[in-house]
């Protein structure tokens, strides 16, 4: 049998991409073998923005792939050093961090050098402190490089919240207010809609977050030349674990996501996220800040007691701002009633994020009350009482007597 014909066979294959016009969004679309085409749109006024290259289905489809072991193959022209780390460092990174993929051949119809290097910068915008963050640095910063200066704000929906026809009307919820905020700052935004979430059926969103992400930038490759990817992590943070978080890998990840047309950095990964919470304290457009990880549809504030919230207001309780953020932007009787259990799991939180907030207080001189560690005491107690309780429930020679108690509670 001709083992070259049956690998090829195997392979996901796509078919260069294909431009359509309608309803006032240019829709671009690649057929993909054995699944749905793969398609990004964008409102018809950044038509001038969009690539004619096929680097953002390279980026798109390369996880799904390796994980189904299928080689992928290009339809169209890929870019000859994003073609190259695809077949080197960028597969042996992801493998590194998901031991389960497998190692592939990329192929495309044909390959050239990259394009002159386009002047639009752009920035995805959520409205959280990421964001924020970024635009501190790289728009209203008098020290931002003008070669890195924001000149566009980027939103995409690329499966933070799935695929279904609920999924998108909520993106379209939560876009509508950072596009009222977007003309406040003053900086076109760009709405990236995408179906790339159907083609990661095996992969979850915040496994893949980065490679999703980092497609857009290509696209628009034409007329965006750099993207601030807003780092979740500091530098301090950054490591292989093998356990699929892709967040831990962005700053070693990104530069093999780049050409020289296009290049992506990861912003501000110098920074603790309570030092980018803390760089918004004197910024007007800050009062828009939306941290909520609640998904009701219907919410239009931060809802003040989920574990983001909570994890905000209190870095600005314990630098005495928070008063400059209630009641518009956080409500603090929602906050209180939660605050005294989440300050007794901030206090025993092994969490990154929560061990940066009591580095923070100790720099402050921040007292927690006798109350509060009277609390965490009990809850770290309760936490060691529930590892030992599992512990035991997990031993080998109560295997009979828990089948025996499933029967019963049959």
């Amino acid at each position: 049998m001709d083992r070259t014909r049956v690998a090829r066979a195997e392979a996901m294959i796509t078919a260069p991409p294909r431009w359509e016009r309608a309803d006032g969004h240019i829709t671009i679309s690649s057929a993909v073998s054995d699944r749905a085409p793969l398609w990004f749109s964008v409102q018809e006024e950044f038509s001038d923005l969009l690539s004619d290259r096929a680097d953002h289905v390279l980026i798109s489809l390369l996880m799904p792939a390796m994980k189904e072991g299928r080689d992928l193959h290009i339809g169209g022209t890929v870019t000859d050093a994003l073609l190259h780390n695809a077949n080197t460092d960028l597969q042996a990174l992801l493998r590194m961090e998901n031991p389960e993929f497998h190692a592939i051949r990329v192929t495309a119809d044909s390959v050239a050098a990259p394009t002159p290097r386009a002047l639009g910068v752009a920035t995805g915008f959520s409205g959280g402190v990421d964001s924020f963050s970024t635009l501190v640095e790289y728009f209203w910063s008098v020290d931002a490089p003008r070669s890195l200066r924001v000149t566009h704000l980027l939103n995409n929906n690329v499966g933070a919240h799935g695929h279904s026809e609920a999924a998108t009307a909520l993106w379209r919820a939560r876009r509508a207010p950072l596009e009222r905020i977007a003309v406040e700052i003053g900086l076109p935004f760009v709405a990236v809609d995408s179906n790339l979430d159907e083609h990661y059926p095996r992969i979850g969103f915040v496994e893949s977050v980065t490679m999703r992400n980092a497609a857009v930038p290509h696209l628009l490759g034409a007329g965006i030349g750099h993207l601030h990817f807003a780092s979740s992590l500091p530098f301090s943070h950054v490591h292989v674990t093998g356990t699929g978080d892709i967040s831990l890998l962005d700053t070693m990840l990104v530069p093999m996501l780049s050409t020289a047309g296009v290049t992506i950095t990861s912003a501000n990964s110098g920074q603790t996220r309570v030092q980018k919470t803390l760089s918004l304290i004197d910024v007007p457009e800050a009062r828009h800040l939306d941290v909520c990880i609640d998904g009701d549809p219907t919410r239009t504030r931060n809802c003040s007691a989920c574990p983001k919230c909570m994890r905000t207001m209190l870095t600005l309780e314990v630098g005495g701002y928070l008063e400059k953020f209630c009641p518009d932007t956080f409500s603090y009787d929602r906050y209180s009633r939660r605050r005294n259990d989440f300050v007794a799991e901030v206090l025993t939180s092994d969490d990154p994020f929560h061990q940066e907030i009591r580095e923070y207080a100790a720099e402050v001189g921040w007292q927690w009350s006798t109350a509060d560690r009277v609390r965490a005491v009990r809850t770290a107690l309760k936490q060691r009482i529930l590892r030992a309780a599992r512990a035991i429930a997990g031993l080998p020679v109560l295997r009979p007597l828990r089948r025996v108690l499933g029967r019963l509670r049959r």
